[in-house]
Formats: C-alpha cells, structure tokens, sequence
C-alpha cells in the first residue's frame, strides 16, 4: 500500500510554503494556548482574592478562538483532521487516491463557501470604497470594522481576522494536497 498522501511532500516551492506555514500555525497556537492557560490563571486568583478580571473570559474566548483556527488549519496540513479510517485501510492504493481527492475537493468547495460568506460580511471592496470603517457604517450599517468589544475596548474585527486568515492558510495547505495527489497520480 502506498505511504499516507499527508506525509508525502508537495511539489517545490509550495511544499517549503506549505511546511513553513503549518510550523508557523503550530507555533502561534501553542503561544496562544499557553496564553489562554495564563489569562485562565489569572482570572481565578484575582476571583478568588475579591478583584475579579472583567476582562478575562472576553480574552480567554479570542485567544481560544485564534488558536483554534490556527491548530485547524495546521491540522489541514498534516493531515491530522478527525477521520475514520477503516474504510481508508480497505481500498485499494488507486480508489485510496480517489477518495482522498473526492475529500480534498469537498474541503476546497467548504472553504470556498466559507471564505464568500466571510468576504460579504466583511466587504472589503465597501470598506475601500467609503475610506473607512466609520463611513462604511454609516452608509451601509456594516459596523464590523468599528465595533468594539464589550470588555477589552478592541474593535472585534481583529478577533474576528483571524476567519480570513484561517482560509488563506487551509487554501495553500488544500493547495498542497492536490499538489501531493497530483504527483502521485503519475
């Protein structure tokens, strides 16, 4: 049976883009991990000593969220995503390699999805054309790029950035995959 198509390497380039940008997701979600431990930490002692940290569990949810998003799309990369198996190791190397591109084409048609609903949520072409977040609000009442969150005093959006980032780095890591299937189609 062939090697598992995650552990082969892509083609060239996107093979080094590829492996640099799941190291570099792995890293910033176990920073931001162990900052979420920190924050957690420091909520519960200031709430146990009577000075509770308003702010803390708003943190703890963002640093969650990013980190989460990072370790998924790391996950794409590797190939680390939940999966069953058992069918897997009962076909033959050619359907195998079938399935394994009928999977990465539902994954790309997903992200795709997920990347026009958040490219019409954010609407950067609206954010450019009235100059600024505040005038996209008021014409269009798209307040994304200027609320700010209830606690911590940010605007949201750089919370929520993280959603466009997570679909360009699962798009290069999905584009790796079928990059890796295409040489083993040869």
């Amino acid at each position: 049976m062939e090697p598992e198509l995650s552990t082969q390497k892509a083609p060239g380039a996107l093979a080094r883009i590829d492996a640099g940008l799941a190291r570099a997701e792995l890293a910033l979600a176990a920073r931001l991990t162990g900052a979420l431990a920190l924050v957690l930490a420091a909520a519960a002692v200031a709430r146990s000593l009577g000075a509770p940290l308003i702010w803390a569990d708003e943190a703890a949810v963002g640093l969650m969220c990013w980190a989460a998003f990072a370790g998924a799309s790391a996950a794409l990369a590797q190939g680390a995503h939940v999966s069953v198996s058992i069918l897997e190791s009962k076909l033959s190397p050619r359907a195998g390699w079938w399935r394994a591109l009928a999977e990465t084409l539902i994954l790309a048609a997903l992200l795709g999805w997920l990347a026009s609903v958040i490219w019409r949520w954010l609407d950067p072409a609206g954010l450019w054309q009235a100059g600024s977040g505040q005038r996209l609000a008021e014409t269009a009442f798209n307040f994304v790029w200027v609320e700010p969150t209830v606690t911590l005093g940010l605007r949201k959006i750089w919370l929520w950035s993280v959603l466009p980032l997570f679909c360009l780095g699962a798009g290069v890591h999905l584009a790796a995959r079928l990059a890796r299937l295409a040489e083993a189609a040869r």
